[in-house]
Formats: structure tokens, C-alpha cells, sequence
């Protein structure tokens, strides 16, 4: 897979350099940001993802762009959620065959539930935004009692997602 790293829009001037591809389906944009994982990770990895016996090293942060703002609960907001998970998941499994071709372990947590895909029940559930919050620094509001992205960019018409690699960053964005 070749994604190509450019900047976008302001967000050079915010100091952080997404690798950028698009989506296949739509051909909006899709950020991805490699980085460290969060010490909450860390301290509760055994939770998060019970079948790994390490840590995870990286978070591989997948911003997906959308047509609409997702901020509200409406039938067109819940089929474009539906089509951005779609489009994420393809994308993941691609990543996830690459890594594996490599003996490495990379875990895709499904942006509904915040859950690891094909895996045993974790007794914690991933909360993606505030991974974005925390690694990126993107603030969030709260709105029915559910956390909102706000992209400096697509405010939130963004859709984040999450995997997790077992190898360091290097050598994370040189398989991506």
C-alpha cells in the first residue's frame, strides 16, 4: 500500500504532518497520524486487548473525512457513520495483512464500541477520542451524553478510528 505525506490546509501551521490517502469509495480525505500510545493504554493492556502478551508501542490514528458534520442522531448521520466505518474497515485490513506479512501483531478497534475487532471481549472499551484528544491535542465537546471530535479542519465532520502496532513507530509509518 503507498500513501503519500503531505500537509493539509492548517494543519502544517498546527505542527503535526498526516500521511494522507483517500478514501475509495467517496475520495475524501483520510488523515493518519502515527504515534506513541497513550500511558492509559499502557497501564491497561491486559484489558484492552487480553489475547496480546506486550504492549502495544503505536497508535495508528485514522482520521476519515465525511460529507456531514456527525454531531447529530439522524437516519442520513447514521448511514454516513455506517459508510465511514465501512470504508475503515477495508482500509484496516489491508494494514493489518501488511503487518502480518511481517510477523508483527496490529490490532483494529472497531470505532462503535470501541472494542478490538475479531478478538475475545476486552473488560475495557477503547475511547478513540480521547486517544485523538490526548495525542493530537483536538478538542471534543459533549453532546447527549457522547463525545464529539472537533477536527481543526472538518469540525466534525470527521470520523477517527484506531489500530494498535506492536513494533515502533519507524517502522510502523515505513509499512503504512
Amino acid at each position: 500500500m503507498i500513501f503519500c505525506t503531505i500537509p493539509v490546509f492548517s494543519l502544517f501551521q498546527l505542527n503535526i504532518n498526516p500521511i494522507i490517502t483517500y478514501q475509495k469509495t467517496a475520495q475524501l480525505p483520510i488523515e493518519i497520524y502515527v504515534q506513541p500510545v497513550t500511558q492509559f493504554i499502557t497501564n491497561n493492556s491486559s484489558l484492552l486487548l487480553p489475547e496480546w502478551h506486550i504492549v502495544p508501542k503505536t497508535a495508528v490514528i485514522i482520521l476519515l473525512y465525511s460529507f456531514i458534520p456527525l454531531e447529530t442522531s439522524n437516519r442520513q448521520v447514521e448511514l454516513e457513520k455506517q459508510r465511514l466505518r465501512e470504508e475503515f474497515l477495508t482500509l484496516s485490513k489491508r494494514i493489518k495483512i501488511t503487518f502480518q506479512k511481517q510477523g508483527t501483531l496490529i490490532a483494529i478497534i472497531d470505532p462503535q464500541d470501541g472494542k478490538p475487532i475479531n478478538s475475545p471481549a476486552s473488560q475495557l472499551s477503547f475511547d478513540i477520542i480521547a486517544v485523538v484528544h490526548q495525542l493530537l491535542n483536538f478538542s471534543f465537546y459533549q453532546i447527549h451524553g457522547c463525545k464529539v471530535l472537533n477536527h481543526p479542519i472538518q469540525q466534525t465532520a470527521i470520523y477517527p478510528s484506531l489500530l494498535l502496532s506492536d513494533v515502533d513507530i519507524t517502522i510502523t509509518k515505513s509499512w503504512l
